[in-house]
């Protein structure tokens, strides 16, 4: 007969690898660690091939249980995504609301929102990621991991769908000891004899900033590369150079070493709600939604 395994015994399975031990995998699960062993080895039995290595005193995925993991992973998702649909059940006034962002949102527009749309549906829980390429992004929500998106990275993708939830821009990040931080607003000509902390040369914000200076005939001195705009800041906060970062993620300026400045050339951006082109929003999502929009209408 073949082996079956039960969620329990996947479930265990993906606590021992994540974790590293049995001891941290019972913490985990909220067993005892003879329990975890005791699953663990009757699972062996159960395959006929040992899953793990043990090598000094650690647990590793032997090339058996490597191959079942990326298995593995699916069912886990799987099995979260039944879990979260319980949970709307019991509590239908609520639900629950599976969103992602991309990091430059995650400092500030979405713990506002999210805050906002927990204070007027209390009975909501909240599932909230961030991805950053609409690669990603894609995945989480053609698998149905999460609901929706709020990007500000154009969401171009043949099997997603977006509405615009409201205008932006670039702006630049300046460090304080830099003089020309001191304007009401800078140009590209301004900033282009500074060091450039460059937020992904390869995505979005950087290949807009790049091409903007390509227009105005500029060169500037990038001297490091980043994948979000949280990274830049931090970096520029230090004074080793300046970046150019969306002006969502610098709403509330948190970094005492630096000024957000406005820049004369238009560097627009839109804030998007995406989700899966064949599965309509949920109900919830589409409050939450209207809960952003409501924000961010007249800012």
């Amino acid at each position: 007969m073949t082996p079956k395994l039960n969620f329990k015994q996947i479930e265990m399975l993906w606590t021992v690898v994540t974790s590293g031990s049995i001891s941290a995998a019972a913490k985990q699960l909220d067993v005892t660690q003879p329990a975890v062993s005791r699953m663990l080895a009757q699972t062996e039995a159960q395959v006929g091939v040992a899953l793990f290595e043990r090598i000094r005193g650690r647990l590793r995925p032997a090339k058996a249980l490597n191959d079942l993991l990326p298995e593995i992973d699916r069912a886990q998702k799987a099995l979260q995504r039944v879990n979260d649909m319980t949970r709307a059940l019991v509590d239908s006034r609520g639900g629950v609301l599976k969103v992602a962002s991309n990091p430059s949102l995650s400092t500030h527009v979405m713990p506002r929102a999210l805050a906002a749309f927990r204070e007027r549906y209390p009975g909501t829980f909240l599932r909230f990621q961030t991805e950053t390429t609409i690669q990603e992004v894609a995945e989480k929500l053609l698998s149905g991991e999460v609901d929706a998106a709020v990007l500000t990275i154009p969401a171009e993708h043949p099997f997603l769908t977006s509405q615009t939830l409201c205008e932006g821009r670039l702006v630049a990040v300046i460090p304080t000891a830099y003089e020309v931080s001191r304007k009401r607003h800078v140009s590209l000509a301004d900033l282009v004899d500074f060091p450039q902390i460059v937020v992904g040369e390869r995505l979005h914000f950087g290949m807009v900033a790049a091409n903007a200076f390509a227009r105005a005939g500029l060169a500037p001195k990038v001297m490091a590369d980043v994948p979000t705009s949280h990274l830049a800041c931090a970096l520029a906060n230090t004074g080793m150079g300046y970046a150019i970062v969306d002006e969502f993620s610098v709403a509330e300026n948190i970094w005492p070493q630096l000024r957000v400045v406005p820049i004369d050339e238009p560097l627009p951006l839109r804030m998007l709600l995406v989700h899966a082109a064949d599965r309509p929003l949920s109900e919830v999502a589409k409050r939450f939604a209207q809960v952003l929009r409501g924000l961010y209408r007249n800012e």
